[in-house]
């Protein structure tokens, strides 16, 4: 196996060395080839501003923590977890209706009857003996916009039954313009 693999080797190098060698002999012309490259190398990691990958080693100590980063992130710089909001319309319609007296409480249901399976939100609790059709409690939720919001992650979630899925956005016309 070395001795084929050495004359192998040595065939290589000879060609190498003398690249017309073997076509003198038969008495062939030869017309030896080589490529050279000319110019920079392009690369696309280079183009994208990574570094080498053999020139890169990982930062000593593991990844950086979030307190480490926070001067390179984008957005307002507070913590993690304070994910309070406070919206003033909402807080506006629940003061207007409370000084109306108007019932501020909301059901969340999922519905299966004759017209399918949906979600769906009143503003009395509904008697499940008396409904004609299947109905599951989803929640009880005190203001109209904290209702809303849960109505419209259900929904979300499960599309009422027999619609097609909504599309962000209104497809074109297929059919052309009349002229």
């Amino acid at each position: 196996m070395s001795d084929s693999v050495d004359r192998v080797v040595n065939r290589i190098e000879d060609a190498r060395e003398d690249p017309c060698k073997k076509a003198t002999q038969e008495g062939r012309p030869c017309f030896p080839v080589s490529t050279t490259v000319r110019g920079e190398e392009y690369s696309v990691r280079k183009s994208l501003g990574l570094p080498d990958s053999e020139k890169t080693k990982p930062a000593p100590g593991g990844a950086p923590t979030v307190a480490e980063m926070a001067p390179y992130r984008p957005g307002p710089k507070i913590p993690p977890g304070s994910g309070f909001s406070f919206d003033p319309g909402c807080v506006a319609k629940g003061i207007l209706k409370s000084l109306k007296g108007k019932n501020d409480t909301y059901y969340l249901y999922r519905v299966r009857d004759t017209h399918g399976e949906r979600v769906a939100l009143y503003d009395r609790k509904l008697d499940a003996e008396n409904f004609q059709g299947e109905l599951a409690f989803l929640g009880k939720f005190e203001g109209e916009c904290d209702a809303l919001a849960a109505f419209r992650h259900e929904e979300l979630i499960h599309p009422p039954s027999g619609s097609p899925t909504p599309r962000p956005w209104p497809s074109p016309s297929v059919t052309p313009s009349p002229r």
